[in-house]
């Protein structure tokens, strides 16, 4: 599988796409100052809410930050030391962030308030031996570390590893004496290069393409510090804004915001998101494949299947997932195809699956990661606020009229501004009521009324 990473650096957000063969596998927006998982913040505690056995803590953003199991050890006013653990998913909730920082690398994890040595269960039984072996002779007092998967590409040589524990060590140093010199709450430190970047670094065979000569640079000193070869990094600040149009992601992420999804044989997929759940109605559509009707049922939900599971991945959906598919009578062509979704999941470790439920519907999960697609290409409508609908300009118009009765009878019988559509006003102007009424109209995309 070829991978490349295209970064877009403009002036007001940056933007990665994942590309898989291709295809728009995953993708990112973040604002230049917009919180992200990893940085660290200098807090003060507002309250402590022993019934949740946490507390909120400022750091400096709109919305208070939630520190979990955090009862019995601050109190309110306390200073402390925090950093971002999650991205809050809604609007209405703040950053959860946690006490014990972790400072990841490509080959360990340093977590210096929290000692121990711990190895990733991915690598085989002999080499989480070697490595935590290694890992104990070099493990500073009062610290841990966490032995990350891609021990297994050093080989013989642990000199990269060493490189990295003490470049590890002196960034967590730099931060806490940042730390101590600050009395304010807010952000400490901002990394230079991200996470999904940082990830990619490691990868042989991979590509990263930037449109950004400074980006460029600092990913590629980034990746000297490992060590080790990893993906090649391709200058593309020539083609400035457009970088994305070669690899057509932008076309892709417009079919991605779709209500309806097509498959290759014809048939497709209805969207429906809530903020509980997200729900997918399987349909056979336009699909004349020859078979038995169990047969092309199957069919058609393996298509929708690996359909499903790559657009929940590039829409970085969250939480539970309804797949409405075409019934199948035979409980081996069920079986046949929760096979096919395991197999497809091992792309994307956040999804697990949950069965199939005897009204036939496949049940998955999927871990909230940050914020969806959706949320991070669309604002809500000011007019139909999110809902889809707008009301109908009928019911808009009596809505005015009984107002301004109501107005009127409470002795307010001076004039009125009304902010209306177009359709609006037109109702109004042939609406006997308002021929003794005083009254100006302006067009407004929400209805307003007020006294002149």
């Amino acid at each position: 599988m070829i991978r490349k990473l295209i970064v877009d650096v403009g002036p007001f957000e940056t933007r990665y796409a994942l590309l898989e063969d291709g295809r728009l596998a995953e993708y990112e927006s973040q604002l230049p100052d917009a919180p992200v998982p990893e940085q660290f913040y200098r807090g003060k505690v507002l309250r402590v809410v022993p019934s949740l056995d946490a507390a909120f803590v400022d750091i400096g953003e709109a919305l208070p930050a939630f520190l979990p199991h955090a009862d019995h050890r601050y109190r309110q006013g306390d200073r402390c030391l925090v950093q971002a653990e999650a991205i809050p998913t809604t609007e209405t909730k703040g950053i959860r962030v946690t006490d014990l920082p972790q400072l990841t690398g490509h080959y360990l994890v340093l977590t210096p308030q929290s000692p121990g040595v711990h190895v990733s269960k991915k690598l085989p039984e002999r080499e989480q031996a070697e490595a935590k072996a290694y890992a104990l002779t070099r493990c500073p007092d009062g610290s841990g570390l966490i032995v990350r998967t891609d021990w297994q590409t050093l080989e013989g040589d642990k000199t990269p590893f060493d490189h990295e524990l003490s470049r590890l060590l002196s960034k967590w140093e730099e931060i806490r004496k940042m730390a101590e010199q600050s009395y304010t709450p807010g952000l400490l430190s901002v990394s230079t290069v991200p996470q999904r970047c940082r990830s990619m670094l490691c990868q042989p065979g991979a590509e990263i393409h930037v449109n950004s000569s400074e980006f460029a640079e600092a990913l590629i000193a980034e990746q000297s510090l490992t060590g080790t070869e990893g993906a090649r990094i391709f200058d593309d600040s020539a083609d400035g804004p457009l970088i994305f149009d070669p690899y057509q992601i932008d076309e892709q992420l417009e079919k991605a915001g779709r209500r309806r999804i097509w498959l290759k044989s014809g048939g497709f997929l209805v969207v429906d998101q809530t903020e509980a759940f997200t729900v997918y109605d399987v349909n056979s559509g336009r699909d004349e494949r020859k078979g038995s009707p169990d047969e092309k049922a199957l069919a058609v939900n393996l298509e929708a299947a690996e359909m499903v599971l790559q657009h929940i991945r590039l829409c970085n959906m969250g939480g539970i997932i309804l797949v409405d598919l075409i019934d199948m009578d035979r409980q081996a062509r069920r079986e046949q195809l929760l096979e096919f979704v395991r197999s497809r999941m091992k792309l994307d470790p956040a999804v697990h699956e949950e069965g199939i439920t005897s009204l036939g519907i496949l049940q998955l999960t999927r871990k909230r990661t940050g914020l969806p697609l959706y949320r991070q290409i669309r604002t809500a409508c000011s007019v139909c606020q999110g809902t889809g609908s707008l009301p109908d300009a009928r019911q808009t118009e009596g809505e005015i009229r009984r107002t301004v009765a109501r107005r009127l009878r409470a002795g307010q019988e001076s004039g009125y501004r009304i902010g209306c559509s177009r359709e609006v006003q037109e109702l109004i102007r042939k609406d006997p009521f308002f021929e003794n009424v005083q009254f100006s109209l302006h067009s407004e995309r929400n209805y307003s009324l007020s006294s002149q």
